[in-house]
């Protein structure tokens, strides 16, 4: 399959799993409100303190459901198994998402569009 043992590429998920969490944070909290993409006021503080255990929970998720996927082939019923692990690979990519989510609902909300 590849030149990693299940530990080391649950591990390797893990580490680019909280990388790219990183930079959705600070795209979202830090890079839109500064140009003024985006103007939340008060919410920017919810909306951080929510995202940081979705954010960490999400990529322990991912990184789980990775090595699920990979020893799949180890146990019966494949399919299931396969199912249920990216399933949960893609609500832990939600939750690593979920600042960036959070900005475009406030940047489409606020876009004025009337002509």
């Amino acid at each position: 399959m590849n030149n990693f043992s299940f530990d080391e590429l649950q591990k390797k998920d893990l580490i680019t799993a909280l990388g790219l969490w990183l930079v959705v944070e600070a795209v979202s909290f830090v890079l839109f409100p500064t140009i003024g993409l985006i103007d939340p006021g008060a919410r920017l503080r919810t909306w951080f303190l929510l995202s940081i255990p979705f954010g960490l929970g999400g990529a322990a998720l991912l990184s789980m459901s990775s090595r699920f996927v990979a020893t799949a082939g180890d146990r019966g019923q494949r399919k299931m198994s396969s199912f249920i692990g990216q399933f949960g690979g893609w609500i832990g990519l939600a939750g690593i998402m979920f600042p960036f989510l959070v900005v475009c609902i406030e940047f489409f909300s606020t876009l004025n569009l009337s002509r």
